[in-house]
């Protein structure tokens, strides 16, 4: 009895430090041999291989057909269909390098769905909101202290901060993915969400990233009317509320003068803020300007969708055909550009109108689901609104919580008024959640 004890605290506590360790290194990667890698693939296929063995890892078989139909469509297309149209020689170790990705964010899919089953993913969420505060809090410190020592492995270029990841767009915008579950738990103090607001704010100002400025201002207006107008409060206060709000929009060019002298001063101090400060004062010219050029790549993405748009151009193709066909050797920095141009548009629009059908599913019965289904369904937002101005298909946190998305959905779905057993595994996956989301008190 001691001994069965004692062994199932053991293999929990390993969980804990599987789901703590992968939850950290979310925030990280780097390119290792040309592949773009992150501790936290160590990390997730040691926890799918301990789900294996102890007979808890299950694969859903929807996904998995799907999975297999895209593996067979992008590999021919790519190793057949598009070198004998447009005579290119086939490099079958890109091709292996790019499905091993492909591969490996189907398992994040899989290890999703898996820690949502075994209520898991409260867990998660925290530690992954938590390491996104602190690699914030660090890079705002290591801005203002100007130290020289650690600027060439955290900050790109020198100026713009990238925390532990390898571009600082995509920093950024994990950072603004950060900051939901903080503002999503009613059981953190409010004090704790306008702390956990002003430093992903910051360290998304000091990543000098205009994708993620932009991401974090959509979502900000995303909350802002979800309060305003589906947040049930008294007539008095939603009066008060709108009246302030107007005040500000009617002060706001009247000060406008000294809002663009404090921020003159900010960007001669930050260099990576000066970046961020163009959308202000040219908002065409910043995103036209400096590397940020997103015109000629969604050119050239569409050039290559055209050429062939049912099929696609298959994995490990783009950038060859980028470069012989228009000169241009870069990706479309659009998510949905991107994979549409691999997998071919009905592929791509599938993928699309799915999550917008699982979003959107999540959003109609808010009132009915829990807080954890509004989390997911907020950072896929943010990353969707990210997949914009960068590829995020990539993207493994995309996949992860895609596939916690999907197991709560089938879980909603089997809920019935006569299935006990089902309404008892909902309750109990809340309870988990709430139980896991506790704050100390300072």
């Amino acid at each position: 009895m001691v001994h069965s004890t004692f062994k199932l605290e053991y293999k929990s506590t390993a969980l804990s430090l599987f789901i703590i360790c992968i939850a950290a290194l979310l925030h990280h990667s780097n390119v290792i041999y040309g592949i773009n890698l992150s501790f936290a693939d160590f990390f997730c296929i040691l926890l799918l291989i301990y789900l294996f063995m102890v007979k808890q890892l299950y694969i859903p078989i929807s996904p998995l057909i799907c999975f297999l139909f895209l593996s067979v469509q992008v590999i021919v297309t790519a190793s057949f269909y598009i070198p004998l149209r447009f005579d290119l020689f086939v490099i079958p170790t890109v091709i292996l390098s790019d499905y091993l990705k492909l591969l490996a964010l189907f398992g994040y899919f899989i290890l999703g769905y898996n820690l949502s089953s075994q209520n898991l993913m409260g867990k998660l969420l925290k530690g992954y909101s938590i390491s996104g505060i602190l690699i914030g809090a660090a890079g705002i410190v290591m801005t203002f202290t100007h130290l020289e020592f650690y600027r060439e492995f955290f900050f790109f270029g020198g100026t713009r901060y990238r925390g532990l990841m390898i571009d600082p767009n995509y920093y950024a915008v994990l950072q603004v993915t950060s900051l939901v579950f903080l503002t999503r738990v009613k059981t953190v103090e409010v004090k704790y969400k306008y702390i956990a607001v002003v430093i992903i704010s910051l360290s998304v100002l000091i990543s000098g990233s205009k994708t993620g400025l932009m991401t974090l201002g959509c979502y900000l207006i995303i909350r802002l009317l979800e309060y305003l107008f589906f947040t049930r409060k008294k007539i008095m206060l939603f009066t008060c509320q709108l009246l302030v709000l107007s005040l500000l929009l009617f002060i706001t060019p009247l000060i406008f003068d000294k809002i663009q002298y404090l921020f003159n001063n900010i960007a001669t101090n930050i260099p990576s803020f000066g970046r961020i400060y163009n959308l202000v004062t040219d908002f065409n010219g910043a995103i036209t300007e400096e590397g940020s050029g997103r015109a000629d790549t969604w050119k050239t993405a569409l050039q290559i969708i055209q050429i062939s748009p049912f099929l696609g151009v298959g994995i490990g193709m783009y950038t060859s055909l980028a470069t012989d066909l228009f000169n241009f050797n870069n990706v479309a920095h659009n998510t949905f550009l991107q994979l549409s141009a691999e997998w071919g548009i009905p592929l791509a629009l599938s993928f699309f109108v799915f999550i917008a059908f699982s979003l959107g599913k999540i959003t109609i019965y808010s009132s009915q689901t829990s807080v954890m289904n509004l989390i997911l369904r907020d950072i896929i937002i943010i990353l969707l609104i990210g997949s914009l101005a960068i590829s995020l298909n990539n993207a493994r946190m995309l996949w992860l919580f895609l596939g916690a998305t999907v197991y709560f959905l089938k879980l909603h779905h089997s809920r019935k008024p006569s299935n006990n057993r089902c309404i008892t595994k909902e309750r109990k996956l809340e309870r988990e959640f709430k139980g896991n989301v506790n704050f100390p008190k300072l």
